[in-house]
């Protein structure tokens, strides 16, 4: 076989994704270690879909017990709570949080120089802290990131899709892929591979549109075992624009409204009403539709000004999303505006030890590729896992470097896989954005996004096999970006057909999962984790009693039983 030519690179660890969680693996290693290489697909000084948030974070202060807050998380995921990681990440917060601080990442202090938070979901002791002005925290902690990488003399490497990691049948020997721009094979030499790249979703709104799929892939063709695909991330949405900030604004008096004017959660939940994750308000607002009280909108006119002077962005997209919007005559925080559910990206993700080493002997993973959350979101969450995770990886990771040998790297079977793809390069065929745009129509199902049901999940099921069968093999790309949404698309496939198996195989309600026609717990067949894995060229599914007995916290109370649902007729 003719061998083929490209970009050819060697590093002791090779991070793919260069996200909060990337940056924060790549710089750790770097301290032990003499080369750590990261490459992303975006440009090299992007920094991820965590430059895109209000930049929060949570996390346990000196004076907090560690108890108190898994203990809120426990009943937060309504036992489905994997207490050894999350506990970690717990631990290791306040550290990350003033390597934020010493590096001149200042949170916001009252007068008295005490910092401010803002409760979340209605939880004792679970608060994110803040930076202002609001709309440039992610910013400002991507910018500081990459100056760390950069003090540490990281290597980084932008407009790379890397398609598959490389191993010798028992351990990881680097990775394959291509440029973005120019289709050029690119082959990386590694003596560790570590996954940062979020696991992946369904692109349905601009500033969602970079978590794609590739990370699912990755990691399921390397042979990792993937939980909680049955969870993902459903949030509510101006209809007309994207708006970052809800988390924040509920606590501080927004309130969702119904077309009688109704704040309708707390008919829902009388405790919480509208305080609480987005499947729960989502669900309010499909009852309230289902009942003709629709359309829904967003309401601040209850907030104090200096709430709003708090919450209005002032720079990055946010910031200019508020101009923009005011200059077409449309203030967010004077106006009742109408907003509607949106599916977005998985909550699934690989199973990994508390290092983040993975089955794969040589691959770790960090941030939101792991799997810590069931479905249920707090905001400055992601920001807490993807600095701890990823700094607890990146050591691992480079403490494996340096206890192993460099082993040889099959160039065969990495041409062999990287020209699996580079054949659909130049060749006119099924655009790649619509087989994405048919998974996304397939999770957007009212009895798929929300409210599932058996029937509707399994008709969901047959429309993913009809794409792989008969649209996915006609895709072609003209060019080496549209090569880059090919594989996307081929990814996104794949990230479906989990997401439904795993959410038909779960015949119950709980956290962020809610089955119409199992809408009880179930704690005596389901207080366990799903996980899927391919063997032999076939998927495995089995699942994982949670360990109670093993866990400091025992399950005694659960947050879903806050909210109470009016029946509802379906088929099947």
């Amino acid at each position: 076989m003719k061998e083929t030519r490209g970009y050819e690179y060697t590093t002791d660890l090779l991070v793919i994704g260069c996200g909060f969680s990337g940056m924060w693996a790549a710089m750790r290693a770097k301290d032990f270690l003499d080369d750590v290489l990261v490459v992303d697909k975006g440009p090299r000084d992007w920094g991820g879909l965590g430059g895109l948030s209000g930049g929060d974070m949570i996390v346990k202060q000196p004076d907090m017990n560690l108890d108190d807050l898994l203990d809120d998380l426990v009943y937060y995921y309504d036992g489905l709570a994997d207490q050894r990681i999350l506990g970690q990440i717990l631990t290791q917060s306040y550290e990350r949080f003033m390597d934020f601080e010493n590096w001149g990442h200042k949170f916001v202090r009252n007068d008295k120089g005490e910092l401010c938070f803002i409760p979340q979901r209605a939880l004792d002791h679970m608060r994110y802290y803040y930076y202002h002005p609001y709309g440039m925290g992610g910013i400002e902690k991507a910018r500081l990131l990459k100056q760390e990488c950069e003090k540490r003399g990281v290597r980084r490497l932008g407009r790379t899709v890397i398609t598959d990691v490389v191993t010798d049948g028992d351990r990881v020997t680097g990775a394959v892929g291509f440029h973005a721009q120019s289709g050029v094979p690119v082959f990386i030499k590694a003596r560790a591979v570590l996954l940062a790249t979020n696991t992946g979703g369904w692109k349905p709104s601009y500033h969602q549109n970079t978590p794609a799929s590739e990370g699912v892939s990755i990691a399921w063709n390397a042979g990792c075992a993937m939980r909680n695909f049955e969870f993902w991330k459903v949030w509510n949405v101006p209809v007309d624009f994207a708006w970052e900030g809800q988390t924040g604004l509920l606590p501080k008096g927004a309130r969702f409204l119904n077309n009688k004017g109704e704040d309708f959660m707390r008919k829902y939940s009388p405790k919480f009403g509208a305080k609480a994750d987005p499947h729960y308000n989502t669900r309010g607002m499909v009852c309230e539709v289902r009942a003709g009280n629709g359309p829904i909108v967003f309401d601040c006119s209850q907030m104090k000004p200096e709430d709003v002077e708090t919450m209005r962005p002032r720079a990055g997209w946010m910031g200019l999303n508020d101009k923009k919007l005011r200059a077409m005559g449309i203030d967010f925080f004077a106006q009742k505006l109408q907003w509607m559910p949106q599916v977005r990206h998985t909550y699934g993700g690989i199973v990994a030890d508390l290092d983040g080493s993975t089955a794969v002997k040589g691959l770790y993973a960090a941030g939101l590729a792991r799997n810590p959350d069931p479905g249920v979101y707090m905001g400055g969450w992601a920001t807490c896992i993807t600095a701890t995770t990823g700094y607890c990886a990146g050591e691992a990771a480079a403490h494996f470097v340096q206890g192993h040998d460099a082993v040889a790297f099959d160039r065969a079977y990495a041409e062999d896989k990287v020209n699996g793809l580079l054949k659909y390069l130049g060749r006119d065929g099924i655009a790649p954005k619509d087989v994405i745009a048919d998974m996304r129509e397939v999770m957007s199902a009212p009895d798929i996004a929300l409210m599932k049901t058996g029937q509707g999940l399994t008709h969901g099921l047959d429309r993913v096999a009809e794409v792989r069968e008969e649209f996915a093999p006609r895709m072609g790309a003209r060019d080496a970006h549209e090569l880059a949404k090919l594989f996307e698309a081929q990814s996104t496939i794949l990230l479906t057909d989990l997401s439904l198996t795993a959410a038909l195989t779960r015949k119950e309600s709980r956290a962020g999962h809610f089955r119409e026609d199992f809408p009880e717990r179930d704690n005596a067949h389901w207080l366990k984790w799903i996980e899927q894995k391919m063997v032999d060229g076939r998927r495995e599914l089995h699942t994982v009693p949670v360990p109670v007995n093993e866990y400091p916290i025992k399950p005694y109370r659960y947050y879903m039983d806050n909210f109470t649902w009016p029946e509802h007729r379906h088929a099947g």
